[in-house]
């Protein structure tokens, strides 16, 4: 179940643009950026293993779906993430 103050809370699914907002806004405050673009790299801004894996707990609580670290290897943009977690953490076209 997700956390107070969480955007899943109130348990209505959140839009996708809110969804990529609340994405790049836990990637900028864990990699400290004032702006990234939904098509910046995670790991060319600086991210690493470690960064994800705060990334991914961030997402976790705010969104309530996991994203294992795979994940950012896959799809390592703002807008890979958001469609990773739109697809309630399934690979699209894996049978889930």
């Amino acid at each position: 179940m997700a956390e107070s103050g969480s955007l899943v809370a109130d348990g209505a699914v959140p839009s996708e643009p809110s969804v990529r907002e609340e994405i790049a806004r836990i990637i900028s405050e864990v990699l400290r950026l004032d702006d990234i673009a939904p098509d910046d790299d995670f790991f060319a801004l600086g991210g690493h293993s470690l960064t994800a894996s705060q990334v991914s707990s961030r997402i976790h609580r705010s969104l309530g779906v996991e994203v294992p670290l795979f994940v950012f290897f896959e799809r390592p943009t703002v807008l890979g993430l958001t469609e990773y977690v739109m697809a309630g953490g399934t690979q699209p076209g894996s049978a889930a």
